[in-house]
């Protein structure tokens, strides 16, 4: 079914939202900016905006080393998201979450990790915990494609099947486990057959649709939170950039690269736009007010100061004589 024209114009800003955030946040890497690294979603932009067109605010989601475009999607302040990333003070993880684990759990956005297929688990258990409560909300746990051959992902399905628990499975199927083709690591190659063999309701979407996804999510949604258990979305997609910023992507083709930019999910919502009664000077409207609000923010979080050593040595576990030698304190 698709999307209606209100909901088409917020799900075409909130992709260029995440489209101008990654973008520029790759331009402040280049230039020495952006401590450590970053996985950047540039051309996958339409998977976490079609989902959380279906969430509502205490619906929670956990998402990966690739997550900028997650919490985007689910409402986070776009402010406190490039201070994080930038290291300062404003920064919504106080400076200590970066690129990869950065959180705004007041929205239901526990974060990312780096630890590949840990949130299958992590979302399980807060999946557990909606149940028992006797709550209607669902758990969301985005993952990319390696994620699939992870002993935790096997334990995870069956646990979510056989408790029946309100949890819903997007895999971000961008082609690519870091470097490695799922040949060479996926035994069968059909995911929908393979995880319907755990009892999961599974379903293949194309990722760079923003109507097909928004559909798939919101009767997969509707399915479990309605008790009707765990839910698999499949959406394939690919990422215009390598793995990570140090990363050219030298193992793929141009021929490959180029048969997907003509699929980037932002250029087929506007080759659609006059079927959900929308117009290209609407669509430029939002282009133009994204780009300027994406450079008030960051000039924002660029004015902030650094964030100082002492947070480093607040809320953790550690011998007070290691602190003191370092100048922290016990908090």
């Amino acid at each position: 079914m698709p999307l209606a024209r209100t909901e088409f114009l917020g799900a075409y800003e909130t992709m260029r939202l995440i489209r101008e955030f990654e973008e520029a946040l790759l331009r402040l890497y280049g230039e020495a900016k952006v401590p450590g690294f970053a996985h950047l979603s540039v051309w996958q932009e339409a998977i976490p905006t079609g989902v959380a067109l279906n969430l509502r605010r205490d619906d929670v989601i956990f998402s990966t080393h690739r997550g900028h475009g997650d919490l985007i999607a689910k409402g986070v302040a776009l402010e406190g998201l490039f201070a994080e990333l930038l290291a300062r003070q404003g920064g919504l993880s106080r400076a200590k979450g970066g690129s990869v684990h950065v959180a705004d759990i007041s929205l239901g956005a526990f974060g990312g990790n780096g630890i590949v297929g840990s949130n299958m688990l992590i979302s399980l258990g807060a999946a557990l915990a909606m149940k028992k409560q006797g709550k209607d909300t669902v758990a969301v746990a985005y993952f990319g494609d390696g994620v699939i051959a992870n002993g935790a992902t096997h334990e995870a399905l069956n646990m979510a099947s056989l408790w029946k628990l309100p949890i819903i499975y997007v895999r971000t199927d961008n082609q690519y486990a870091e470097s490695t083709s799922p040949r060479a690591y996926r035994g069968i190659p059909d995911v929908v057959r393979y995880v319907e063999g755990y009892g999961v309701y599974a379903e293949a979407v194309d990722g760079n649709d923003i109507d097909a996804v928004a559909d798939a999510a919101r009767r997969a949604i509707v399915r479990t939170r309605g008790g009707g258990g765990p839910s698999f979305l499949q959406c394939s997609t690919y990422r215009k950039y390598g793995h990570n910023t140090t990363d050219v992507g030298a193992y793929r083709t141009s021929e490959e690269v180029e048969t997907w930019r003509l699929r980037d999910p932002l250029v087929r919502a506007r080759g659609v736009a006059a079927a959900h009664g929308v117009s290209d000077a609407e669509l430029d409207t939002i282009d133009a007010r994204v780009v300027d609000r994406i450079e008030q923010v960051i000039a924002w979080a660029e004015a902030q100061p650094a964030a100082p050593i002492e947070w480093a040595f607040e809320d953790v576990y550690a011998d007070p004589a290691t602190l003191a030698a370092f100048g922290g304190t016990v908090r």
